[in-house]
């Protein structure tokens, strides 16, 4: 009997080593290939070497046209987790044309070759809530429906993604779903993200002693952010039983400002901190409020989040606790 075969995009990151995770433990009869530009390290994962070892690298630049429509032709997917991403949005105002590049034209490559090769196979675009850019307050929670006016050159080039995927699942046929993703957040997030830097300066103060000063930009926003774990199972539920051509909201349908989240931590550690603003960190243009509807993807797939605010802040800080800790012997 054939196994079922999933190709994974930027499976280096974040997301792709906690959805390896997931298909290690529950999709055991799946072969995993992964692109990425650089191989996987994943400090964040449990069992890792055993989940390196189930999983076909290769290293490829996915602005490599040729190079991907090989890789492809040779790994003949049944599924495309689409993850690979230039995914922070203050890096893309420094970076627009990289932001631009890396998101629309590596995506193309790939729904490209799939057309070209005519390959029956199930496509995961991975999309941004950042697409639905500022929005009016009657408006929230956001559904799928709801008008797109990006605010910032990253939810430019995924909704241009997005419109991509579109015309490709229409003009040619070809089965691809879309997410619009919020805020997710986990172990292992680089601390670039705000929760993870929140996270990480905890850890410095507890575990180094140092000054119990929070270094933050807007504190007011309010985001709506879901745990990883609650997000790679939405993945696995879109690719099992998501409607072609649909956009899925994938968030929590709660939001928290930067402000609640520094309050949460400093009770759950009993540790006093003072917020300091720093202004290179507030970008030119943002959201003040994103918090999303998830109906949509419950009604089709039967998904819904489980996991609370408070227990993914714990695994957050544990993961920068253990980090710090081992460098600071």
């Amino acid at each position: 009997m054939p196994t079922t075969t999933i190709l994974i995009t930027g499976i280096s990151g974040f997301v792709g080593g906690h959805y390896c995770s997931f298909l290690c433990n529950n999709r055991k009869d799946w072969t995993i290939h992964g692109i990425s530009r650089s191989k996987p390290s994943w400090d964040f994962i449990h069992d890792k070497d055993s989940i390196l070892n189930s999983v076909h690298f290769h290293q490829a630049d996915l602005l490599d046209e040729e190079k991907i429509h090989e890789l492809i032709k040779e790994i003949r997917p049944d599924y495309i987790l689409h993850l690979a991403a230039f995914s922070s949005v203050a890096e893309s105002w420094q970076k627009p044309r990289a932001a631009f590049q890396n998101n629309t034209n590596a995506f193309l490559n790939v729904i490209e070759s799939i057309r070209a090769l005519n390959y029956q196979c199930r496509i995961l675009s991975v999309g941004s809530s950042e697409e639905y850019g500022i929005v009016d307050q009657e408006t929230l929670p956001l559904k799928e429906e709801s008008y797109s006016r990006p605010a910032n050159p990253y939810a430019v080039a995924r909704l241009s993604q997005e419109y991509l995927a579109n015309i490709y699942m229409r003009g040619f046929n070809m089965d691809i779903c879309c997410t619009r993703s919020f805020n997710h957040i986990g172990p292992g997030q680089q601390p670039k993200f705000v929760i993870s830097s929140i996270a990480r300066q905890f850890a410095e103060i507890i575990v180094k002693e140092m000054p119990p000063i929070i270094e933050i930009g807007d504190d007011t926003i309010v985001r709506d952010f879901i745990d990883i774990d609650d997000v790679v199972r939405a993945y696995d539920a879109i690719f099992k039983r998501g409607m072609r051509g649909e956009i899925y909201n994938v968030c929590n349908g709660c939001g928290y400002s930067i402000a609640q989240i520094i309050a949460i931590y400093s009770k759950i550690l009993d540790q006093p901190i003072r917020i300091e603003q720093q202004e290179n960190l507030i970008r030119p243009i943002d959201n003040p409020v994103i918090i999303g509807n998830n109906e949509k993807i419950t009604d089709h797939t039967g998904w819904k989040p489980r996991i609370k605010i408070k227990e993914s802040l714990e695994k957050i800080y544990e993961y920068w606790q253990i980090k710090i800790s081992r460098n600071n012997v």
